[in-house]
């Protein structure tokens, strides 16, 4: 927690940057409003299902509309715009860490009070304590970076929430993911990149799957919200997360670089709290990378604290960094890349890793990995893969040789060259797009 002093001096330099945040952010929204925008906390594996198969290889992907509500919202220079069909909230902010977390709690404040109320209710009844909440959120904090703790303070201070209560929404998901696995390694989240000759184009689009439990946490979609951070220093990016969730899982930055976190305790189940929560160096690494090499650089150099898979995407290509808690190595493909939560072998893995990887679950236990290829190899998407296509590869369940089971809550597909993610809560809204190219107030 910061001291007063510390406090007052980051809100006069946020409050220095106001005016000028805010002339910017309202000539974004002046000049776009014709067309307004639009995890793995938890770690044996289980069979997936996709609950009764509700979705098959047989869809016609909703195509986003162009013509989208302007409902718009500015507060200290942030602004709170809509993805393009109205679902989801985007806010785009600037200036100081302390200054921007001002203005996501104030654009955001009523939605962030309901969120609250309902997923601490939602924990109590699975019985998890308001003295645990609060405990869990601290040790949580803990391994958080300190412009992150600042953001959460600027929350604190204008959404009518407590410190206290804001660490604990920031938590709450994966406070969540906990009582719903109950200590199992979840089957949680998957990915598949293409480019070159596996794309429409030649330009890369990336397809990512956000899995738990679509059962404990669906009702949740409706904050589901697209965070753009323009701050003083570094590199403009966004986060797509439940909001007041500040850690990072899945986001872009303004050179167009993707990153997505799974979950890889499959392959290594050790942990070390006392390291840098990987969640939290993710926004450094889009904070700090313009390229896929200065991002595998980043994370090869930083021990993990958890067994992660993270891919990392441009316009031109993609790799799987499979970083355990003892090395890290990049994967790469001629075009397509796939990843799940174990570690893939092809490359055989480094002769350091020997007798210390996990084995994976058999196929016919998990056979997300394989489905992931052969569909991205398949004479239906191979060369065709667009936007709109990998909307459709996304929603094919595994019982159909896609990934989609009954633990995926949140997709979402990415075209770095665009700028521009498409993004949905299974089972709860079409696909949205949000163009991100105008939020981007820095490089």
């Amino acid at each position: 927690m910061l001291d007063e002093k510390k406090k007052q001096r980051y809100l006069i330099k946020g409050k220095s940057l106001l005016f000028i945040a805010q002339t910017l952010c309202l000539m974004a929204i002046v000049f776009f409003a014709g067309t307004p925008v639009i995890g793995d906390k938890s770690a044996t594996a289980k069979t997936l299902s996709t609950g009764g198969g509700k979705e098959s290889s047989i869809l016609m992907t909703v195509v986003p509309s162009l013509g989208a509500p302007r409902d718009t919202k500015v507060f200290e220079g942030g602004v709170r715009s809509l993805s393009s069909g109205g679902t989801y909230q985007v806010v785009t902010l600037a200036g100081s860490w302390l200054a921007m977390g001002r203005q996501y709690g104030g654009l955001l404040a009523g939605s962030l009070n309901s969120f609250y109320q309902e997923i601490t209710a939602d924990l109590a009844a699975r019985g998890v304590s308001e003295a645990t909440r609060l405990k869990e959120a601290q040790t949580f904090a803990s391994g958080l970076s300190s412009s992150l703790l600042e953001l959460l303070q600027g929350i604190s201070q204008t959404s009518r929430l407590s410190y206290d209560q804001v660490l604990v929404l920031n938590s709450a998901m994966v406070q969540l993911t906990g009582a719903v696995l109950a200590g199992e390694i979840p089957a949680a989240c998957s990915g598949i990149g293409a480019w070159g000759e596996y794309t429409l184009d030649g330009k890369l689009v990336f397809g990512r799957n956000w899995d738990i439990s679509r059962e404990a946490m669906q009702q949740y979609m409706k904050y589901l919200t697209v965070a753009v951070f323009n701050p003083v220093e570094g590199i403009s990016f966004c986060n797509i997360h439940p909001m007041g969730n500040v850690y990072l899982e899945s986001g872009m930055n303004s050179y167009g670089l993707f990153v997505e976190l799974n979950n890889g305790e499959q392959s290594d189940t050790n942990w070390y709290q006392d390291l840098t929560d990987t969640s939290s160096f993710l926004v450094d690494v889009l904070l700090q990378s313009k390229t896929v090499e200065d991002a595998v650089a980043m994370l090869s150099a930083e021990p993990a604290d958890l067994s992660y898979i993270i891919q990392v995407a441009d316009s031109t290509h993609a790799v799987s960094v499979e970083r355990p808690t003892f090395g890290c190595r990049a994967r790469s493909g001629d075009g397509l890349i796939a990843a799940y939560n174990s570690f893939i072998p092809d490359p055989p893995f480094p002769t350091a890793w020997k007798g210390k990887i996990v084995e994976a679950p058999p196929l016919s236990q998990d056979p997300r990995y394989t489905n992931l290829m052969n569909l991205g190899n398949s004479s239906r998407f191979r060369g065709r893969l667009d936007a709109v296509q990998m909307m459709n590869l996304l929603q094919i369940d595994v019982e159909h040789g896609g990934a989609l089971h009954d633990g995926t809550v949140l997709q979402i597909v990415a075209v770095p060259a665009e700028r521009a993610i498409w993004i949905r809560g299974v089972e709860y809204s079409p696909f949205e797009r949000v163009g991100l190219t105008s939020h981007f107030t820095r490089k």
